[in-house]
């Protein structure tokens, strides 16, 4: 065989590699994710970004992503329009934001009064949002919108700048950060509720707009709100669990391969198992660490505790007039499902075991969820 025929064969060769190469980085897709919490918070360091690493892993870099945290590309507010135009594949979802999009969901997640632990909580959204209420993913869809795993926060506390509220007529005259059935509680209680996103808390509380705000321990050290709050009550008024934090835009669904799809959904219930035992975890530790930056931790006094039995004893009714007021066919029947979860996961936690966890205990609270609940999905 003459050099010119090995030379042009050669030549052959080497296109085809490189048109296989280029066919290759084709395929390739980087999704775009938007979050309104800072880069340094528990949902991007210890559920995000593990999560994405071990996607782009299982498909061998056929997807990759890129995070866009703090608000940079949407806010809390606006995340689940900038999915539904393209603007971004994926994004970090609270329904309490948007009510009037998804008035089903936000049923469930204003029943915050209701939530005393968020390993249970977690646990029921979950069960509720992605198997037992079809209208739930319904109006996701309707935004296009695939919703594929949700967490619930740890406890929410009073945390203020201006004075400890030690009992309900401290919150009277008070402008405290609430959304939701936590707004209305500030509000049964005769203080102001300011419903901002929790990406503008340090600012509210910073420039006046707010004295107090409601939430978890961890937002103590993620938005730095120790610089600023000087009292914290130390009983605990209830969760929010209406927070979506691994979704994906319906269209973006539609063009991945099967083994990105099982790439995305295998690795669920351990991103869920994450963030609910860095915030069980968190809350002990944070609460040490603010106390010795000068945060007092502030018992209440002997009327706070009914009051806020009260105001939970009432709530339901007020839930699902809300529900009704917004378009909800049915949401009492919704509740009646997610409180039956409730109870289910509360006998899953409790038969893991009381009081702090293990990573055995842990393990057992993946396995459960996996069996439970995203073994089950049915993905379209």
């Amino acid at each position: 065989m003459g050099k010119r025929l090995w030379s042009g064969l050669a030549s052959a060769a080497c296109l085809a590699a490189l048109a296989a190469l280029g066919a290759g980085t084709a395929e390739s897709r980087e999704l775009v994710y938007s979050s309104s919490v800072p880069a340094k918070h528990p949902v991007h360091v210890t559920g995000l970004e593990p999560y994405f690493k071990k996607v782009e892993e299982a498909t061998g870099g056929s997807l990759t992503f890129k995070l866009y945290p703090g608000g940079t590309l949407a806010s809390g507010k606006t995340t689940l329009n900038a999915i539904n135009n393209g603007t971004a594949d994926m994004g970090l979802l609270a329904d309490v934001y948007t009510p009037g999009d998804l008035p089903v969901s936000s049923v469930t997640s204003d029943l915050a009064v209701f939530g005393k632990d968020a390993r249970v909580m977690t646990g029921a959204v979950n069960e509720t949002l992605l198997i037992d209420c079809k209208e739930c993913k319904d109006e996701y869809l309707k935004h296009k919108v695939l919703p594929l795993a949700s967490y619930s926060l740890t406890p929410y506390h009073f945390m203020c700048v201006s004075g400890p509220i030690a009992e309900p007529s401290d919150v009277a005259g008070k402008k405290v950060r609430g959304t939701g059935a936590m707004g209305q509680l500030v509000a049964a209680m005769g203080g102001t509720p300011v419903n901002i996103t929790s990406g503008e808390i340090y600012e509210a509380l910073q420039r006046g707009q707010a004295d107090c705000t409601l939430g978890p321990m961890p937002w103590l050290k993620s938005y730095t709100l120790w610089d600023l709050v000087k009292y914290v009550t130390a009983f605990p008024v209830g969760t929010y669990h209406g927070t979506n934090f691994i979704n994906i835009r319906s269209d973006t669904w539609k063009k991945l391969s099967q083994k990105e799809k099982k790439a995305l959904t295998e690795n669920l219930a351990h991103a869920v198992r994450e963030m609910a035992e860095v915030y069980e975890e968190d809350d002990e530790n944070i609460k040490k660490e603010a106390m010795a930056k000068g945060v007092q931790w502030v018992p209440v006094g002997p009327d706070f505790e009914p009051a806020v039995a009260k105001f939970r004893s009432n709530d339901i009714a007020r839930v699902i007039e809300l529900g009704k007021s917004r378009g909800v066919k049915d949401p009492a029947a919704l509740i009646d499902i997610f409180v039956e979860n409730v109870d289910k996961w509360t006998k899953i936690v409790d038969e893991i075991g009381s009081g702090s966890w293990g990573p055995e205990q842990w393990d057992k609270y993946e396995a459960a969820l996996k069996r439970e609940v995203f073994d089950q999905v049915k993905y379209p």
